[in-house]
């Protein structure tokens, strides 16, 4: 430990020295002092310089109950899911049993996610069975040969019934939030078409020509009409922190309008051993009555 540590709370130490650890959560972490063997620290202790520390982190969402991906299609290559919204695709730091891929190692060995979706974004999801599959698949993603179509409620009656967003995107440096994407120099372009106008919000089709993170969420956002529910890229990007650390408050659900941002992931469509191949997943009924 750095001399510059010495008699700082050992909550902000963590948080300070673990990339992405808010003190909330660093506070809930078992830390033993190992100069004083079986002795727990609270959170509120100071830490001193020299001091060596043995941190445990348990599963962050172990006990957690979540909802199984629906399998929409499979042959000897492909798995082909429906994932519910909240499940994770890969494990992160706030998940580890609620991702997809740990629920493919118990139930289907072997299988892989072969592109991404947001925790919140529900839909089609493409694995693949074997490593020959992964890599073919993962190229045709790559050369953008693959057709995805989405659908989002947004915020908000946009003037146009098509409009295409080609902003470039990148990292936002002006974010507290290190992953959000704002504009930058990574070419990017989604086009949008207008299915249903309510009187305060749309429901639209969405189109990514390219794969940026949030690219969808962040060219809703760029066009004036942010996704409904969106923490990140909706009315206030401390949503999105407070959200991390369990804390929204009635005001900050109500400003979001709904519990995730309203995106689903319809169908994807590419061309699979010389056969056109396309799989689509139903439109949920709780994201199509957030259009009022």
């Amino acid at each position: 430990m750095d001399p510059e540590s010495d008699g700082v709370r050992l909550d902000r130490f963590l948080s300070l020295r673990i990339r992405r650890l808010s003190r909330a959560r660093a506070a809930r972490l078992e830390v033993i002092d190992l100069d004083d063997p079986g002795r727990a620290l609270k959170k509120s202790s100071p830490v001193r310089a020299g001091q060596r520390l043995w941190a445990r982190r348990p599963s962050p969402d172990a006990g957690v109950r979540f909802d199984a991906p629906e399998v929409l299609a499979e042959d000897g290559d492909l798995l082909v899911l429906d994932k519910p919204a909240g499940l994770a695709v890969h494990p992160t730091a706030a998940r580890f049993e609620a991702t997809v891929t740990r629920w493919l190692a118990r139930h289907h060995p072997g299988a892989e996610p072969v592109h991404r979706l947001d925790v919140e974004t529900s839909g089609v999801l493409v694995c693949a069975r074997h490593a020959m599959a992964h890599r073919a698949l993962k190229q045709a993603f790559a050369e953008r040969a693959v057709h995805k179509t989405y659908r989002a409620v947004v915020v908000g009656l946009p003037t146009d019934d098509a409009y295409v967003v080609d902003t470039p995107l990148g990292f936002d440096g002006q974010s507290a939030v290190r992953l959000k994407m704002g504009v930058g120099d990574l070419p990017a372009e989604t086009a949008f078409r207008v299915v249903r106008r309510g009187h305060q919000r749309a429901l639209v089709t969405c189109e990514p020509h390219t794969g940026r993170q949030h690219q969808i969420r962040a060219h809703a956002a760029l066009a004036g009409h942010p996704l409904v529910g969106d923490k990140l890229y909706g009315p206030d990007e401390r949503i999105f922190l407070a959200h991390l650390d369990g804390a929204v408050t009635p005001a900050q659900w109500d400003a979001l309008g709904h519990t995730r941002h309203a995106l689903h992931a319809v169908s994807v469509a590419f061309e699979w051993r010389g056969q056109a191949r396309s799989f689509t997943s139903p439109w949920p009924a709780e994201l199509d009555a957030l259009v009022i």
